[in-house]
């Protein structure tokens, strides 16, 4: 993938270490292509020692959904899913997928049936098998039996599913208390405010969770949340100090002129000009927090960039040693092969032992073309040297040579004696 179109990765990604990857938002063709194409890229190519996965989503398509929950249920590195602000409907399937599921203490988890828009009361086939899918999700990763998760996802009456905040879902034995991950009071009261009202709306709480996941570090786990807080605490007491004071209509004080100071103005000013300059700073302040964001997103991408050379050149490395190994097996046997091809040849007559390296040079330069002339070449009978120097085998190769003339003599001989000798007649 292009990884300079990295969306989700939280923070810089190590080899070895713990990455951070977020699913934000609906769950649609887009965001779960994206997200795991992200995620295959920690696994492939950075190869961290754990994923851990942020989710604050209302859910959306199932069929899209089920890549995500594939892709990171399949995975071969450890992982774990935590909802930072809400899973609702295939957002909690994917919660699901995890090696652990975690809950801010803040969180809601949604867990409903799935429904095709617009079919009423009546569901197709489709909608009944992804029923049963999830079913079996949710029944196999909680240890739920069939019953209590059916009744979770038909919820009570005039409701659709159910819903749970961190106790209600330990308490209904979908998760561990150790699985609840504590956060500040501060953020606990500001979600359990802003959720008043919309409780049973999966949409609004995402986009409420958005928001104050945008206020605070996207990774709570940080020791800045507290620092950050804080911070922003001060800013609202500077704003609404010095509102007040104009408010009221009075002249500047000893209390403004020290926040005055504090912000470095001199001379001579008025209220509207510190609350100017605490706006000019708080701007600063936005700014700062973007460039460093860009900041680590660009380290991300260059230590992405890093661990997939070094990951590629590792491989080739690989490759080139099992390469040399396969290279010189290839060439001890095509040798062997040749030297058993030329020596087959001298013993059976078609070359002389003389010409040996000859024909092994041929069939190295070009095996196919000394095979075939080789094997054109008829072979000849050979007398071995046992047989040739065997008295017995001597005798009748010599009488095999005898002439028929030679032989007509001998039998002449044998029958008037070897002295006989014709006389003259007178």
């Amino acid at each position: 993938m292009d990884i300079n179109n990295l969306k989700n990765i939280v923070g810089e990604a190590k080899q070895g270490e713990v990455a951070v990857i977020k699913f934000f938002g609906r769950v649609t063709e887009e965001t779960t292509s994206q997200f795991n194409s992200e995620f295959e890229f920690l696994e492939n190519c950075v190869r961290p020692s754990l994923i851990r996965i942020l989710i604050n989503s209302e859910g959306g398509s199932v069929l899209h959904g089920m890549t995500t929950y594939s892709t990171i249920s399949n995975s071969k590195i450890p992982t774990e899913c935590i909802i930072e602000g809400i899973a609702a409907s295939m957002g909690s399937v994917i919660w699901a997928a995890g090696d652990r599921s975690l809950m801010r203490d803040y969180s809601i988890l949604m867990i409903h049936n799935p429904f095709m828009p617009g079919a009423g009361e009546e569901q197709s086939d489709m909608v009944k098998a992804f029923t049963g899918q999830i079913e079996t999700i949710y029944r196999k990763r909680f240890g739920l039996t069939k019953e209590h998760v059916k009744a979770i996802m038909n919820g009570e009456a005039d409701k659709d599913g159910t819903f749970f905040d961190a106790k209600a879902a330990v308490k209904a034995g979908i998760i561990s208390a150790d699985c609840v991950l504590k956060t500040s009071k501060q953020v606990c009261d500001k979600v359990r405010n802003g959720i008043n009202g919309i409780e049973n709306n999966a949409a609004m709480i995402q986009d409420m969770m958005c928001k104050i996941n945008s206020e605070i570090d996207e990774n709570k786990l940080s020791e800045n949340e507290s620092s950050n807080l804080k911070q922003k605490d001060n800013n609202q007491f500077l704003n609404k100090k010095a509102e007040n004071i104009m408010n009221e209509g009075k002249t500047i004080g000893f209390e403004i002129g020290a926040v005055a100071a504090s912000l470095g103005m001199t001379g001579t000013f008025e209220v509207k000009d510190v609350m100017a300059r605490i706006s000019d700073l708080l701007a600063v302040e936005a700014r700062l927090t973007t460039t460093q964001k860009d900041l680590e997103d660009a380290k991300t991408v260059i230590a992405g960039k890093e661990a997939t050379i070094q990951n590629m050149q590792k491989d080739l490395d690989s490759v080139n040693a099992k390469l040399s190994v396969y290279e010189k097996k290839e060439a001890d046997e095509k040798k062997a092969r040749i030297e058993t091809m030329v020596q087959n040849a001298i013993n059976e007559g078609k070359i002389e032992n003389g010409a040996k390296e000859q024909w092994v040079q041929m069939a190295t330069a070009n095996f196919d073309l000394a095979e075939k002339t080789l094997a054109s070449i008829p072979a000849r009978e050979i007398i071995t040297k046992e047989i040739a120097d065997d008295p017995a085998n001597i005798d009748a190769a010599k009488e095999a040579a005898k002439t028929a003339e030679e032989k007509m003599a001998e039998k002449v001989k044998a029958v008037v004696g070897a002295d006989f000798e014709f006389k003259t007649l007178s």
